[in-house]
């Protein structure tokens, strides 16, 4: 039997994740794994809780299902909401795809505001629902006219039923006024506000929970908690929207794990909460160090990680080593003064930063806040790419 008979046709042309291979690219920098500076997945480097782990190893009920309430009820205590306004997710991914599925009937469409989180237009295409993209201002602005506009055209079986938006923003770090929000949720359709890095800088949207039912807030504990292998986010919405999400979500979808994690989180505030202080102190040290950089222009940023522009014609022209990766690497020569240019070279350092494919953004890096020393190390190596002798190639 041929199997991609089998397969949903639209499927193949998917295209899967690929993790970043860490082996490869700590054998190209000459360190251990565990050496790499790895600033590329807005990851929280001050990690979780200390008593996580402990409370984790004290745990004796993993042959059990979970019971969720509890839990619920403490995000709910931690969030300022009740208990039946709060669903859980496997990672607030789940529920990118649980807010899809229970919204849209197949081949209605949402809108998005690129550059944006990939997981919106991931589980669009999986849903084979259309995205309409209305792309953000220069300065990274939600463009809310342009949404009212389309949102007016052809009939109300063809207009979007759902909206994305991130506050603050990924890659950008910003946070959308409220009142620009504010004034979607008066559109007839469902708006989704990703707030994960909302512990890092404020307003959140929550207040506006109480008057609009259309409105859906996600927050994970993967960023300010340091929990993001565990897999925990949660929506807050109206009852009747978490009950239509709660119809729909699997039974057990939050693993014991994460339960535990998460109730020793919220029970550890105080120690948390010092942590992301540590972290905001840092993400401003490093913005007034990346903007000395003169090639960098940061943008000012309300989450754990900062976006650079590269100035054109201000990188210095890489010598011929950075056209030549070293042996057996298959990668091509990226140009010095663009985000895969400028990233190469710090992989080659064994730092690890964001760059991006989309047009608009190839003279952009995202660079993760990290621990005083790893950012330190960090100023240190982009402040060695503006020599001019700088070695791009970094041979050893």
């Amino acid at each position: 039997m041929q199997i991609d008979k089998l397969i949903r046709s639209h499927v193949m042309g998917i295209e899967p994740y690929q993790p970043p291979d860490l082996n490869g690219v700590a054998a190209r920098a000459g360190v251990r794994v565990e050496q790499l500076i790895r600033l590329d997945a807005n990851e929280n480097l001050f990690g979780p809780s200390p008593r996580v782990a402990q409370a984790l190893a004290e745990f004796a009920e993993y042959g059990f299902y979970p019971d969720y309430r509890l839990l619920r009820e403490a995000i709910a205590r931690y969030a300022g909401v009740y208990p039946e306004q709060v669903v859980l997710g496997n990672g607030s991914d789940e529920l990118i795809d649980l807010v899809m599925r229970l919204t849209l009937e197949p081949g209605q469409g949402l809108i998005i505001c690129p550059p944006a989180f990939g997981m919106y237009d991931f589980f669009a295409k999986l849903g084979c629902h259309p995205v309409q993209a209305v792309p953000r201002g220069a300065d990274f602005s939600v463009d809310a006219a342009a949404i009212e506009s389309l949102m007016h055209q052809g009939e109300d079986g063809e207009q979007p039923r759902l909206l994305f938006l991130t506050s603050p923003g990924n890659p950008d770090g910003q946070i959308i006024p409220s009142e620009v929000i504010h004034r979607l949720l008066r559109l007839p359709l469902a708006v989704v506000v990703d707030e994960a890095y909302i512990e890092f800088g404020e307003p959140s949207v929550k207040p506006l929970l109480a008057q609009h039912d259309n409105l859906i807030i996600l927050r994970t504990f993967s960023k300010w908690a340091g929990l993001a292998g565990l897999r925990l986010g949660y929506a807050l919405s109206a009852p009747d929207l978490v009950s239509g999400l709660e119809r729909i979500r699997a039974p057990y979808n939050v693993n014991s794990a994460a339960m535990v994690a998460a109730l020793t989180t919220l029970d550890d505030l105080e120690g948390v909460q010092a942590n992301v202080a540590c972290l905001i102190s840092e993400r401003e040290r490093l913005q007034t160090a990346l903007a000395a950089i003169p090639w960098l222009e940061p943008l000012p940023s309300q989450a754990n990680f900062i976006l650079c522009h590269i100035r054109s014609g201000s990188v210095l022209s890489a010598p011929s080593a950075l056209s030549a990766p070293s042996a057996g690497s298959a990668l091509s020569a990226p140009s010095a003064d663009t985000g895969h240019g400028v990233a190469d070279a710090l992989a080659r350092r064994g730092i690890l930063v964001r760059s991006f494919s989309q047009p608009r953004m190839r003279r952009h890096l995202r660079i993760g806040v990290g621990r005083p020393e790893q950012n330190e190390k960090l100023i240190e190596a982009l402040s060695a790419l503006s020599a001019p002798s700088a070695d791009w190639s970094c041979e050893r």
